[in-house]
């Protein structure tokens, strides 16, 4: 429980003054670190009042009062940003050799470290503090707390291979240390570890069984985690029977706030069911969230129900809508602040005016304030200006770093990655053989990690590569990549809207979601993803004009005009053809 402050001080105050000559340590801070532990804003209320006289006290004391103040701030989830305070702790008890105090400092500097992003340094704090337990001060909690930490790091750097085992050495420690949530928590951690290697068996019998745990000790919290992160691994086997039973643990311990999440799980797996009709129910609900996202959601999924129903008018009218609200995420930000310059401008415009009608008696004053107000009014425009200028330079730096992403997560999966991760093996194979011969067993571990994952990774591109060439044959021997391409040969079969519905879906089909992916880039007009589409089958510029019933040099335009707006600068309508073939 979290204890109320002036309570706090009343209660401890006594304590401390008549513990002030206690050794080795004033009772008011092990009664902080106590409290760190379970009420850590109230550690974090004590020690700020202790601040004071603790810099009268030894510098042992000075040293523990920093240390238990990183923990505090820790415990209490406030992000680490300098590790000025750990570094001169460390110091201190390094040089004392202190073995009771090291290991928790050890500790707290892994933690420090990952909270500034190195991952590296954290870890060898946190091995650091695994050896500087003794025998006779061995911690069970903190080491399950530090194998938990190296196991996080593990899979934060993708050597999935080491977390399970790591994982599973916290646990023990929690076994030890009889603490039931953190197994629970532990178990979870092992479960997902696995999932990270694709061993399924392994990975749900872990899930299931932190779940068996929360249940027997009675967490309603713990369990809706582990069931939460299970139910998103069904869903990702395609297990949807499965994924829908474990939201529906999870859900019933749902606030009512998170509601709509549990309509969007739902309105999928019915969907993926073929229960169309209690899918439609659900996404419907998601349109009287007032929220944008939701919104744009349900009338997606509710276009999908319409176009697989061959209710191609009202697919095309839940289409249109979802397209408004894609529009309206973007809009309403730059809409806001366009209603506020005018909002202010009209108040700078009237105020001028009361001023001129006030000293329209006196000509020296009448145009002193015109002038003046003029100039405010002018200068207000100016700043208007650049903050437009600034906060579209803004938006076309965001457009550039999109594309930057797209061009870097292209190149990764292409054959040039392929070669050179290739190279990257040949050198980890030399510097493997110096390890061998040099006898260094941990150069080589770390070596042979890095030449799997690589390996790894070539393979799957290599596997990702031969399902996409399966899929593109598939797409050009479908009926209505057929029909698009006769219809510009022998303007025979006129394009329909239910025809534009079907390419979007097997177009989307075939490269992972093409039309939802553009327009996260940038929110279209329907005309403008119909060229878009066009384009990613083959059709040339004068075909898409024939089929869209538009002049060549509108396509042109319209091309030259998307370049711009999804990447920040000026195009070509061949660099647009070539990015879409490529996306």
């Amino acid at each position: 429980m979290k204890w109320p402050e002036p309570l706090l001080i009343i209660i401890l105050l006594p304590l401390y003054f008549l513990s002030c000559d206690s050794k080795p340590y004033p009772q008011v801070l092990q009664l902080a670190d106590s409290l760190a532990n379970t009420c850590p804003d109230s550690a974090i209320v004590l020690l700020e009042q202790f601040k004071n006289s603790a810099s009268q006290e030894s510098k042992e004391t000075q040293m523990y009062y920093q240390l238990l103040t990183i923990k505090a701030k820790d415990k209490a989830y406030i992000t680490h940003t300098s590790d000025s305070l750990i570094l001169e702790v460390l110091h201190y008890y390094e040089k004392r050799k202190d073995k009771k105090h090291l290991p928790e400092a050890y500790y707290y500097a892994g933690r420090i470290y990952r909270d500034l992003g190195d991952a590296p340094q954290a870890l060898d704090y946190f091995f650091k503090a695994i050896d500087a337990f003794s025998d006779y001060n061995r911690n069970n909690k903190l080491m399950s707390r530090i194998y938990s930490q190296i196991g996080t790091l593990y899979l934060y750097q993708e050597v999935y291979d080491k977390a399970p085992d790591v994982f599973d050495k916290a646990y023990k420690c929690n076994i030890l240390a009889r603490d039931s949530i953190g197994m629970t928590y532990n178990l979870r951690d092992i479960g997902r570890a696995f999932s990270t290697q694709q061993q399924i068996d392994s990975a749900i019998h872990y899930y299931k069984k932190a779940n068996l745990l929360a249940e027997k000790i009675q967490n309603k919290h713990l369990k809706c985690i582990v069931n939460n992160e299970l139910s998103g691994y069904y869903s990702k086997l395609g297990m949807y029977q499965e994924a829908y039973q474990t939201m529906q643990i999870a859900s019933s311990l749902v606030k009512p706030q998170n509601r709509p999440a549990q309509y969007t799980v739902s309105a999928r797996y019915y969907y993926h069911i073929g229960q169309l009709d209690s899918a439609a129910y659900y996404y419907s609900k998601l349109l009287l969230v007032n929220n944008c996202l939701y919104k744009q959601g349900g009338y997606q999924g509710l276009a999908n129900i319409a176009r697989y129903k061959g209710e191609y008018k009202k697919a095309l009218s839940y289409f249109d809508k979802y397209i408004v609200y894609s529009d309206s995420v973007q809009d309403i930000t730059q809409s806001e602040v366009i209603r506020k310059i005018h909002a202010l401008y009209n108040y700078q415009y009237k105020e001028k005016e009361n001023n001129r009608l006030q000293h329209l008696a006196n000509n020296y004053q009448k145009w002193n304030i015109i002038f003046i107000s003029s100039l405010f009014v002018l200068t207000l425009l100016f700043a208007t200006y650049r903050q437009y200028r600034k906060r579209k330079e803004q938006s076309q730096l965001i457009q550039q770093e999109k594309f930057k992403k797209i061009q870097e997560k292209q190149y990764k999966l292409s054959i040039t990655y392929i070669e050179k991760n290739k190279e990257q093996i040949k050198k980890l194979e030399y510097f493997l053989q110096e390890a061998e011969k040099e006898k260094n067993q941990l150069r080589q571990d770390l070596l042979k990690s890095q030449k799997v994952l690589i390996e790894k990774t070539n393979e799957q591109i290599a596997a990702n590569q031969k399902v996409q060439e399966q899929s593109e044959i598939n797409l050009k021997h479908s009926d209505i990549y057929k029909k698009f391409h006769l219809a510009t040969e022998t303007n025979s079969g006129k394009i329909k809207s239910n025809d534009w519905q079907e390419l979007a879906y097997v177009v989307d089909e075939t490269y992972n979601q093409f039309t939802k992916r553009l327009l996260g880039l940038y929110p279209m007009k329907t005309i403008e993803i119909q060229v878009c589409l066009l384009i990613k089958i083959g059709l040339s510029p004068t075909q898409i004009a024939f089929i869209t019933i538009r002049t060549k040099q509108a396509i042109t335009s319209i091309r030259k005009r998307l370049y711009k707006k999804v990447m920040g600068e000026d195009g070509s309508p061949e660099q647009w053809d070539n990015f879409i073939c490529t996306f």
